[in-house]
């Protein structure tokens, strides 16, 4: 773009690429030493229209997933099994065609967190004495914790941190859940999981328009669903909604996690409070400067500060226990 000095006229050709890195920088004439102001349009229609978006690559995405992102195997088979009339043995004998994935079970259902050290040998013993949905979630831990622990390097996450913040999500999402004394008819747990998933399926996306979400987070400082809603015109959250319906996951979970950054526009979806709540709990558990929760979600989920305060705790102890036992 060309750049021109406001008190002696004189004109500058400087790339555009340059722009969006010296914007905060000062920029002085050669010719008068006046500083020079940069305003660089934040992103040009032609920046927009360079990539396919909107409801095309929406499209795009969503017809991908069940082939590009099916349910882990051992998950989807696990659900079959602890559904209806529960079937142990043939449980266990699933998860022994994989020693790895079942020492990771018993291994987990053995820590501290589940208060159960040493004394659980069996997958049916595990069930016996935590509950089949606590066994589930377990399974669930071990299903997910490969998938949600890869770079991405369109975000910037390296290997583990998405995994690190979404079992913390979890747990955090698990804590209210009990606090409130209310069940959504969904796992919490499993909510707080997933509900980043999108990020794994867009990152390409973002990696393709890296220079675009860079210009724009840096001149603008927005938030990157923000960011993803003015380039790609939908959102992580929304792909991550879009991943549980593949999944046949219940709506109730596809909702909230769709609208876990918004849970005003749920519809009165109290897991997607619980997940907003939870998010705001998780980035508390690593920087002492998160923002605080949305207003919206405190009146909506009757969880007085205190209350809160002691939830972190927990989450904070439980965390450290999990993420050495589950990564």
């Amino acid at each position: 773009m060309n750049i021109t000095c406001a008190h002696c006229s004189k004109t500058y050709r400087i790339s555009d690429d340059l722009v969006y890195q010296i914007t905060h920088i000062p920029l002085m004439c050669t010719a008068c030493g006046s500083a020079i102001a940069i305003e660089p349009l934040i992103l040009s229609e032609d920046d927009l229209h360079a990539h396919p978006s909107g409801a095309a690559l929406r499209q795009e995405v969503v017809e991908n997933l069940k082939k590009l992102y099916p349910m882990p195997h051992i998950l989807l088979k696990a659900r079959t099994l602890l559904s209806g009339q529960k079937n142990f043995k043939e449980l266990e004998h699933l998860l022994s065609t994989d020693p790895a994935l079942a020492g990771r079970v018993l291994k987990i259902a053995n820590s501290a967190y589940y208060g159960m050290s040493g004394k659980v040998s069996s997958v049916q013993m595990a069930a016996t004495v935590l509950g089949t949905d606590t066994l589930l979630q377990i399974i669930t831990l071990v299903g997910y914790s490969k998938m949600l622990g890869r770079t991405l390097e369109g975000y910037g996450l390296d290997s583990g941190e998405l995994w690190k913040h979404s079992l913390a999500v979890a747990i955090c999402a698990r804590l209210i859940e009990e606090t409130l004394q209310a069940k959504n008819g969904e796992d919490a747990f499993l909510a707080g999981l997933m509900h980043d998933a999108g990020k794994i399926i867009l990152d390409t996306y973002i990696q393709d328009r890296q220079l675009l979400f860079t210009r724009y987070a840096h001149l603008t400082h927005a938030p990157m669903t923000v960011t993803e809603q003015k380039i790609l015109e939908f959102t992580h959250a929304d792909i991550g909604g879009e991943l549980c319906r593949k999944w046949n996951l219940p709506e109730t979970m596809a909702t909230a996690i769709q609208f876990h950054h918004t849970p005003a526009d749920s519809g009165g979806n109290r897991l997607a409070y619980i997940l907003n709540l939870a998010d705001h709990m998780a980035q508390g558990l690593f920087s002492a400067s998160e923002a605080a929760p949305l207003k919206e979600t405190l009146e909506f989920l009757p969880i007085p500060q205190i209350a809160l305060k002691d939830l972190m705790r927990k989450a904070q102890d439980a965390l450290e226990i999990l993420e050495e036992d589950t990564y």
